[in-house]
Order: C-alpha cells, then sequence, then structure tokens
C-alpha cells in the first residue's frame, strides 16, 4: 500500500519519522516526498509515483516544526531562516541496511501556512540511463543513434517539465561514453554523476550561468558538450556555433513538439542558415506510466476509444486497462517509459526553415520524411498491451 498507517507512526521519535518516510518513499519508488503545512498546523505527506502525487500520512501538529527542522539539518539548511526558500542536500543511508545509500535534495518554500520541503529522491540503483531501455521504437533507436555516431551535431531534448529530458540526455552520454571521447556537461543541477565525464553545475550567485559556462566549457576542447537547458539567445548562439566547429552538442529546451524547437531558435536570435547548418535532429516526448503486468485487464473500448482505433485500422481490438494490487501499490501502473517524436533535419526541411515557414508546414515535412508523432509510438505500446489508451491521451492533451 502507499498509505503509511498511524500504527506504523505511533510512538516514533521525529528522527525516527523522517527516517521512516524516506524509507518508505524508496521502497515504493517515489521520486519525491511532499511535505506541506495545513490550516490546523499538521502536515501532510504526499509522495510522487511515476508521475502522480499520492497522499501518504498525515502528521500531528505536535511534531510538525520537529520533522521540519530534522530534514533541514540534514540538509544543512539554516533551521532558524523560514522566510527564504532554501536548497540542500543530504545522502540517506537506510537504517539496518534495508537498501542502498540515497542522494536527497531538498527544497524549502515558504508559504503561509509554514514551510513547506520538497525532497526528491536520487536512487542510484534504480535509475535508466541507456537508451536502450527508454521504450524507443527500433526505427527511433537507430536514427538516434546514427546521429549521436557523427563527428559533430546539434541534438536537441524538448518536452514539458518532467518529461524526462533530462534522463534521456544522460542515456546519450552514456551511450557516447568512452576512453576515446571527452565529455563536459552544464547542468542546473548535476543530478547523477556518470564515471569518466566532466560534469559541472551551473551558479548565477557566483556568476557562473549557462551563457559563461558554455564559452568556459567550449575552451576544455570537449568532443561532446551538454547544456542541462538552452534559457537565452546567448547560450543558443553558444551552442548553435559549438556544434559547427566539430563538437557534438546535446540540450534541452521548453517546446511541445519537435518542429517547434526550430522556430524558438529563431525566435532566440539564431539566424536560420546557422539552424539549417548546425541542428542535427530534434526529440520531443512525454513520459506515460506503463501498466502493471500483474494485475492489467481486458475491458471493452469506450465508443471515443473505438473512434481512436478505427484510425488505427483496428477498431476490433481489446484494450487493457489498470485494476491495481500489492506489486503495483494499487495503483495499476508500474514505471514509465518515454513516448517519442523524432524529427531528422533533411534537406526539405531545412529549405522551410530558412523561408521562416508555418509550424504545420515544418510539421507536414517532418511526417512526409518518415517522423512519427508521440500519438503513433504511444499507440503501438497501446496495441502490445503494456500502456492503457486514457493513459495516452492523458499524457499528450
Amino acid at each position: 500500500m502507499i498509505f503509511l498507517s498511524e500504527f506504523t507512526l505511533n510512538n516514533l521519535l521525529p528522527t525516527q519519522l523522517v527516517d521512516k518516510i524516506l524509507l518508505h518513499g524508496i521502497q515504493i519508488g517515489a521520486s519525491d516526498v511532499h511535505i506541506e503545512p495545513l490550516n490546523d498546523s499538521s502536515l501532510r505527506v504526499r509522495m510522487r509515483i511515476d508521475g502522480t502525487l499520492y497522499d501518504v500520512c498525515n502528521l500531528p501538529s505536535n511534531v510538525a516544526q520537529q520533522i521540519i527542522g530534522r530534514i533541514k539539518v540534514l540538509a544543512s539548511i539554516d533551521v532558524a531562516q523560514k522566510r527564504v526558500p532554501q536548497d540542500g542536500a543530504f545522502v540517506f543511508s537506510c537504517p539496518d541496511n534495508e537498501c542502498q545509500s540515497v542522494d536527497m535534495r531538498v527544497a524549502t518554500y515558504p508559504a503561509s501556512l509554514g514551510e513547506k520541503l520538497v525532497v526528491r529522491l536520487l536512487d542510484e540503483a534504480n535509475r535508466r540511463h541507456r537508451l536502450s531501455e527508454l521504450g524507443l521504437s527500433p526505427k527511433q533507436f537507430n536514427d538516434i543513434t546514427s546521429l549521436l555516431d557523427r563527428s559533430h551535431g546539434f541534438l536537441l531534448v524538448t518536452g514539458p517539465t518532467g518529461s524526462g529530458k533530462t534522463t534521456t540526455l544522460y542515456a546519450a552520454l552514456d551511450y557516447l561514453n568512452g576512453p576515446d571521447k571527452h565529455i563536459v556537461t552544464l547542468e542546473d543541477p548535476v543530478e547523477y554523476h556518470i564515471e569518466g565525464i566532466t560534469q559541472a553545475q551551473i551558479n548565477p550567485t557566483a556568476g557562473f550561468t549557462f551563457a559563461k559556462g558554455m564559452r568556459a566549457l567550449l575552451r576544455q576542447d570537449p568532443d561532446v558538450a551538454m547544456v542541462g537547458e538552452i534559457r537565452d539567445s546567448q547560450t543558443a548562439r553558444t551552442a548553435v556555433e559549438a556544434a559547427l566547429t566539430g563538437h557534438v552538442v546535446l540540450s534541452t529546451l521548453h517546446t511541445n513538439d519537435a518542429v517547434s524547437a526550430l522556430i524558438r531558435l529563431i525566435d532566440m536570435g539564431v539566424e536560420p542558415f546557422l539552424v539549417n547548418a548546425a541542428v542535427s535532429g530534434v526529440i520531443a516526448q512525454r513520459l506515460v506510466r506503463l501498466l502493471c503486468d500483474q494485475c492489467k485487464t481486458f475491458y471493452t473500448p469506450t465508443k471515443e476509444e473505438e473512434y481512436i482505433l478505427q484510425q488505427y485500422d483496428v477498431a476490433d481490438k481489446q484494450l487493457f486497462g489498470p485494476i491495481g494490487c500489492v506489486v503495483c501499490n494499487q495503483t495499476g501502473f508500474r514505471d514509465r517509459c518515454a513516448i517519442v517524436e523524432f524529427v531528422l533535419i533533411t534537406p526539405e526541411l531545412q529549405e522551410l526553415v530558412r523561408a521562416k515557414a508555418s509550424h504545420a508546414s515544418l510539421l507536414e515535412q517532418a511526417y512526409k520524411d518518415g517522423a512519427t508523432s508521440m500519438l503513433h509510438h504511444g499507440m503501438q505500446l497501446v496495441l502490445s498491451g503494456k500502456l492503457s489508451l486514457s493513459e495516452l491521451l492523458r499524457s499528450i492533451h
């Protein structure tokens, strides 16, 4: 079960309560623990599992401040300061060797009812940083690895916050990592350390911004440069120039689909001819929750779902849906994967970029050139029984 019962929390000291909550988060595969003040001065604890928040327990008001104080002490955060947001980190060593040590990142927020804490669980044992494990179709995998095998070029990964862009970048770095490659990254923050790669974290307070870091990174003579995010026109131009001068450059943008990334670069002041010369391909993605293999079940599609299936000539196909069991913590889902739209930059697409064509024209040409939409990729997972249709539609709308 996701919930922690009051019975398991009774008569525990604040230090033990914190250990119990964090250990529970690790055991159920949570990515984040949210500790939020309520009107009665108690604390609500929620955990994010496979991208969805679930209630876990409420902590009484008499221990609320001690719980918050304990986590702030662990994260080396100023306990007395409650009026400004603060960040910290610590390594949680599981009691009684119930799991491996897990990196924890803590962020505080001074809400009107009191301090809110979010603890991010970076479980090295459960990380997934291989391209072959991201759920790509065979064609997508071959196209992306062929692009990465080039000696230069610019690969962009796009999508909203929480769509797994950083995981995809790390998977690409893992693929490229080797004794013959000098790889340097610029991140905010460094989420996982990869052996053999030089990773740096920006520090705006000290003047170490993405733009300044990118210029310094290129002076390190890298074969591969990864920039966590293109945030301004200066970083965009420097990244493009790096790709043009014989580097493989990886980065992310916040756009809804792949071709929108080309338009965004132009809007950021990069000339269309430079976009054409530098950008090799764009990955757009969303994360979807996969059905639990232990409890998924067949069901008859609704009329709306039948209409969607008709577009794929599979109107008589039975669908799988979630149920819930002990294995999946009664959610019906277990694990996530990416649904991907990969656009390879072709001469025909470059011609439209040069003419500053509309988004619709770029998208139409990308599909003509062989790109498949996230919906199409997701439907392949639906028809294979790994994904529910409702989850697919939720993720792309």
